[in-house]
């Protein structure tokens, strides 16, 4: 095979690869409509305690990681940092722990809008069960 050829081979399949990633699987952001900080803060406000995953569609998982994009609370690389949002449980004993359990639950997770959606409530419905917070 020449040179020539192998390097147009390999162009065509980095250009795929970089736009088949920005595709709504890979990113599932990519054309969510942005919300203001006040509609993020009454979102997580008003997040349902023990919120069942398998009821839900992906549709509003992905919403849901989107939201932790748009808030800065997940990062490019799935991190997530609900201690900038549940600040007074952060300085509790136990955080450290509940992360750890919720990071476990959800490790072998590869779908970002999965692990976000999951994370999330996880988190959230310890701070319910803390907080005695019925958003039922």
């Amino acid at each position: 095979m020449s040179y020539q050829l192998l390097s147009l081979l390999l162009s065509v399949f980095l250009l795929y690869g970089y736009a088949h990633s920005n595709t709504a699987i890979f990113n599932p952001c990519r054309g969510q409509k942005f919300t203001t900080p006040e509609e993020q803060k009454a979102y997580l406000d008003h997040w349902l305690k023990n919120l069942d995953g398998n009821d839900l569609d992906r549709t509003f998982k992905c919403y849901a990681t989107c939201m932790l994009f748009d808030m800065n609370l997940m990062d490019g690389s799935g991190e997530l940092h609900m201690e900038k949002y549940l600040e007074t449980e952060a300085l509790e004993k136990l955080w450290p722990n509940s992360v750890a359990n919720c990071r476990y639950e959800f490790a072998d997770e590869m779908d970002i809008c999965e692990y976000g959606f999951g994370m999330a409530n996880c988190l959230m419905s310890l701070r319910a069960a803390t907080t005695g917070n019925d958003n039922d």
